[in-house]
């Protein structure tokens, strides 16, 4: 039993070792493309404009609140509802807002997803194009949460990619 154990770790041993195994670090090659950079600049400038868009129907809001409590005395019982609703309608327009731009599904998400596809679909070839190249059979990205104890550095082929790249 033992000499059957024995041989079987012996040829998992063997099977294992005859693959190849690179790694490529991808946050790195997404900072080093030039059309990452845009896109990232371009979502960040959307984000901005967004957030400020509907940061400006909170403090419209915030703004007829307190107008209403300055003036709560002076109004009728139906001027108070009627401002009341507009103070809900407003909240509720900005709440819309939030969730249209910054949902899953939103505007901002359909954007980056619109920007970067292209991007990682080219990272992506030109990893397998150099995975083909050095006859590798697997390749990990060092850069995701991939647990990652070790690496030889022989093995990153993230500068060989950018080269496919053209970087």
């Amino acid at each position: 039993m033992r000499r059957l154990l024995f041989a079987l770790g012996i040829f998992a041993s063997l099977a294992v070792s005859a693959q190849r195994m690179g790694y490529v670090d991808t946050q790195a090659l997404l900072k080093r493309h030039p059309m990452y950079v845009q896109a990232q600049a371009e979502v960040e400038r959307l984000n901005n404009q967004y957030h400020g868009e509907v940061q400006s129907l909170f403090d419209d809001a915030d703004a007829l609140r307190g107008q209403l409590e300055a003036e709560r005395v002076l109004l009728t019982t139906g001027m108070i509802a009627e401002r009341e609703k507009l103070i809900v309608n407003t909240l509720d327009s900005a709440k819309a807002r939030q969730m249209r731009y910054f949902a899953p599904e939103g505007t901002l998400f359909a954007k980056r997803e619109e920007l970067v596809e292209p991007i990682q679909s080219q990272i992506a070839g030109a990893i397998r194009e150099v995975a083909r190249r050095k006859k590798l059979d697997f390749v990990f990205d060092k850069g995701s949460n991939l647990a990652v104890v070790y690496a030889n550095e022989s093995l990153d082929i993230t500068n060989e990619v950018l080269q496919q790249l053209g970087f």
